[in-house]
């Protein structure tokens, strides 16, 4: 799918980030932050290390043993998987009513909130008249 990507999209997918210095295709803990970040990984792995006990995910096909944490999706959700996994459906979320990009929205969910920044607001002086 990487390989059809790069021929279509050339100048926005290139085969070689999804590589590792090995020359292989990863999906466990050495995979490549492209390919962690790919929309195919995470609709593939998302919620997949549910099935195991913790830290025991295993992708028996490609023997690797997955992260203890899996993908999120934040401009995706779930809308049906079928019992032996072998059939999932996604559907785009939709459109935060406060005008927020879905991952912002969906880090509010999660409980974390935005950072202020360092040095914002200076300290009050007394003023003495």
């Amino acid at each position: 799918m990487v390989r059809i990507a790069e021929g279509v999209w050339p100048d926005e997918v290139k085969e070689k980030d999804f590589f590792t210095a090995q020359g292989q295709y990863k999906v466990d803990n050495e995979a490549t932050p492209t390919m962690r970040n790919s929309l195919m990984y995470k609709m593939s792995y998302y919620r997949y290390n549910q099935l195991f006990p913790a830290g025991q995910a295993v992708d028996r096909v490609r023997g690797a043993t997955l992260p203890t944490e899996g993908p999120e999706l934040d401009t995706l959700e779930e809308a049906f998987t079928s019992e032996s996994w072998i059939v999932r459906i996604y559907k785009v979320r939709k459109e935060d009513n406060l005008g927020r990009d879905h991952a912002s929205a969906r880090a509010f969910e999660r409980g974390h909130k935005k950072r202020r920044r360092a040095g914002g607001r200076k300290g009050r002086k007394l003023r003495v008249d």
